[in-house]
This record gives structure tokens, sequence and C-alpha cells, in this order.
């Protein structure tokens, strides 16, 4: 199955892409060399899936990925997502009117400087524009041969059959990981034996699940974690305790933490995809290692127990929320 899943067939067999988020300064400042190192190096490792947002920057991960993908546009699966109101390079809330999607595909084609992108997702949920009517307008482009496939991002699954009994939804994108599974593992469940990809974003829990968030004097300046109430000092001790299985595991095989965390995540089901954020090549590096850990039974136990461990009243909100 793994080889003819919905999953691989957007990722290829290892079912890994690269979350292109924080190359544009969310989480710190990148400079654009390194930038765009990363990308090339996942090229080179054979990660070929890229995930974007006209959102991130705004716009500027958008321009970014396509620069780094110039000389080399046969060897990419490009993904972006729209859907946000952006005014004067501030968020101003959703809209996911038709008008207002074909607008910002348009956009996306244009800084993506391609004839088509290969997945556009409806990014959030817009409350006052049924999702019927959201993918509706994005079915229409796709007929137009703008998009290729449609997706759905943070979604439910009630959301998710509504939106699927208007046009084909070829990849549910949910934010799950180790210390996040609410909600996630439901749509997962749903799409294990359906044509529908699962796409799990921030699958280190945005750094906690890696190390590189553990520290929150080291946190630069701009990132915007530090307006996240999770990043707080005494938050932090807490979710690095809870975790204490997954750094004895990875402790054992003298593996980086973020590999087992993206091996468990991997095993889950073979229609199940990661997209982790990289800052850096080695950090590339880091979460290709997952592909060559294969988990025991007993290991796998030992992670399913972090789950109670998680602060389940302290959602982890979107970063668009934070930049309002």
């Amino acid at each position: 199955m793994e080889h003819n899943s919905p999953a691989a067939g957007l990722f290829g067999e290892a079912r890994v892409g690269l979350g292109c988020m924080a190359l544009t300064g969310l989480f710190g400042h990148v400079d654009r060399a390194t930038a765009v190192r990363t990308i090339h190096r996942a090229l080179e490792l054979g990660v070929h899936h890229f995930d974007t947002a006209e959102l991130y920057g705004p716009y500027a991960n958008e321009e970014l990925l396509a620069e780094a993908l110039a000389s080399r546009p046969d060897q990419s699966v490009v993904a972006t997502k729209v859907g946000y109101k952006i005014i004067e390079g501030k968020i101003a809330g959703m809209d996911c009117r038709p008008e207002a999607l074909r607008l910002a595909v348009e956009g996306s084609l244009r800084r993506l400087r391609r004839d088509r992108i290969d997945l556009v997702y409806q990014h959030r949920q817009d409350p006052v524009v049924p999702v019927e009517d959201a993918v509706g307008a994005l079915d229409r482009l796709r007929a137009e041969g703008k998009i290729v496939r449609i997706g759905l991002s943070a979604v439910d699954s009630t959301t998710l059959a509504r939106a699927a009994a208007v046009c084909p939804i070829s990849a549910v994108q949910n934010q799950y990981s180790l210390l996040h599974r609410e909600g996630a593992e439901d749509i997962l469940s749903i799409t294990a034996t359906s044509s529908v990809a699962f796409v799990a974003f921030s699958p280190l829990a945005r750094g906690l699940l890696s190390g590189t968030a553990r520290s929150w004097l080291r946190l630069d300046g701009d990132d915007y974690r530090l307006s996240d109430e999770r990043f707080a000092p005494e938050r932090l001790a807490a979710m690095t305790n809870s975790a204490t299985a997954l750094q004895d595991i990875a402790a054992s095989r003298r593996v980086p933490v973020a590999a087992v965390a993206l091996s468990w995540l991997l095993s889950r089901s073979p229609n199940l995809a990661v997209i982790p954020g990289c800052k850096s090549p080695a950090q590339v590096d880091l979460a290709i290692e997952a592909l060559q850990i294969a988990l025991t039974a007993g290991e796998r136990k030992l992670l399913e127990a972090i789950r109670p461990c998680l602060l389940a009243d302290q959602r982890m909100p979107d970063p668009a929320e934070l930049r309002t």
C-alpha cells in the first residue's frame, strides 16, 4: 500500500516534504542564502514536495521558493495555501469568497513563477463562506488548468465530507505530533484507506520535539514563539518533562530526538506524510534521518504513553493568529 498511497504519490515513497514557513523569518531570521541552500539540500536528499503559503511573509515565502527552484522546476511538487485577506502586509481576517480565491491563486502563480500549482489548500475555513463554495471555486481553477489538486488545512471530518461531496480532495493538512493529537487522529483514521493524503504539519511541535525551542532565552527577538504562551519557561519545562520517553529512545539509539519523533508519525499510517519546518541544511539532514529508524512495538508503546501529558487546554495557536 505504501507505494500506491496518495501520500506517496504526492511526496514520494519517503513521505517527507519540506515545510518552508520558517525560511522567511517566522522562527527568527534566516538569511536568504541559507534559506536557498536549505531547499537545495532537500532536493539533494530526494525531497521534492515543498509547502508554502501566500500568508508566509506575506508573499515572501512563495517568492523565495520560486527563486530556489528556478533551476530545477521539474524536480519539485509545490503546495501553497490561500484564503486569508491581506491588506498592506497585514492579516485582516479570512476571505474565501470565490472571487478572492481566484485572485489569490493567480497571485501565487505569479510569485511561484509557474503555469500551474501542484496542490492548493484552503488555508483555514472561512466562517462566512461555506466550504462548498470555496472548494467549488478551486475546482473551477483546476478545470482551467491553474491548479492540479485541491486540499484543506486544519479541517474536521464533517467539513472534509462536505468538501469531498463537491469535488475530489487530494490532501488534508492538520497539525499532528506526539504533543498535539487533538482532532488529528480522527482525520487520520478517515484518510488511512481513502484517496486523501494526510499531511502532518508542525510534526515537531514547532521545535518542542527537536530541542530548538527548549530555551526561552535562545529564541530570537523576532521569533513568533515569544508571543505563544506555550513557550513560556514553565510550560517548556512541563513539555520537556512529558517527553522523557522520546529522549530516552533517542539516546539509546544514538539518533536525534527529532528523527525519532518523525519516525513515530510516519509509522502511524502509510498514507501519512510529514512537512517538518527546517531553517538550515543540517536540520534537513536530521529530518531525513527519521527514514532510517524502524521503531519497535515496545518503543511505539512508550511514545504513545506521552499522550496524557499533553496540556490539552493549551492549544498551540496558528502563527496567523499571533500576527493579526
